[in-house]
């Protein structure tokens, strides 16, 4: 008799213990990554290819970069792992030499699609529930000024077609005319985000400037890799930041934002900034 005590409080201690690793595993399959890259699709040759990158799970908003030296782009999925099966591919067809993949980043995961170029490519990304396609232009991107000027040019024409012509001066059955003053040449238009790298030290000024312009210019002048977040380019800032190190005058711009960030290398020589979207967490 005096056993059944001692019996009864060994089973609810294994129902216990059952109970707590049964928890743990649930809790460890929900905070499990829902989101897996699986496979990358290269279609097209010469000037019209495209790379398409299939996803499963959880829908993920990717990031991108264009990195110089060597050429590349770099696509990032915040929160998803890698399939097993995912593989480098050697393309070597038109533009394209191949496609790396895998783990980037462990906490949080982070995997890194890259598109490894011949030379500097315009691009453009489609996204769906679980693909994300990376179309390659034929337009240079050293062609962006050419391709900047052909507005104006339509706009000229555009004013001569509705019978628009400027006022001329009569200068010669009007002596007494004074002659017209020459037109001002117009002032350039003040940029809406500055970025300077000197001795270490950042200095950061935009006035309108999306957080995805601060961001690229931030990268075009520290070399940092910055993989520039969806939605960013809906951002604006206005700020005036610096000179301070890279570090300090990033964490001023990003703190308050809708990303966390970590900073990778040192207060002297920052390597690589990684951004992803903070969870909305309901009040």
């Amino acid at each position: 008799m005096p056993r059944q005590p001692y019996a009864g409080a060994l089973l609810v201690l294994l129902t216990l213990l059952s109970s707590s690793v049964y928890a743990q595993k649930s809790a460890a399959s929900s905070a499990a990554p829902s989101a897996r890259v699986q496979h990358v699709v290269v279609r097209g040759t010469g000037d019209a290819m495209e790379v398409e990158i299939q996803t499963s799970g959880a829908t993920v908003a990717p990031n991108t970069q264009v990195i110089t030296g060597p050429d590349r782009i770099v696509v990032d999925f915040p929160g998803a792992l890698p399939a097993e099966d995912l593989r480098a591919l050697k393309v070597n067809r038109g533009p394209l030499k191949g496609v790396r993949s895998g783990l980037f980043f462990n906490n949080p995961p982070i995997t890194r699609v890259v598109l490894d170029l011949l030379e500097p490519q315009s691009y453009q990304i489609s996204t769906s529930k679980n693909s994300v396609i990376v179309k390659l232009g034929a337009a240079k991107l050293g062609s962006t000024n050419a391709s900047a000027a052909a507005p104006a040019a339509r706009l000229q024409n555009a004013a001569v077609a509705t019978g628009v012509a400027p006022k001329l001066t009569n200068a010669v059955s009007d002596s007494t005319a004074e002659p017209q003053a020459a037109a001002e040449a117009p002032q350039p238009a003040k940029p809406a985000v500055t970025v300077t790298f000197t001795d270490g030290m950042l200095h950061i000024r935009a006035d309108r400037a999306t957080l995805a312009q601060v961001l690229f210019e931030v990268q075009r002048q520290t070399h940092a890799e910055i993989a520039i977040p969806a939605g960013a380019e809906q951002e604006e800032v206005f700020a005036d930041l610096g000179p301070a190190s890279s570090r300090d005058v990033l964490a001023s711009l990003l703190n308050g934002s809708a990303y966390n960030f970590i900073f990778v290398g040192t207060e002297q020589h920052l390597e690589q900034v990684i951004l992803t979207r903070r969870e909305s967490t309901p009040y």
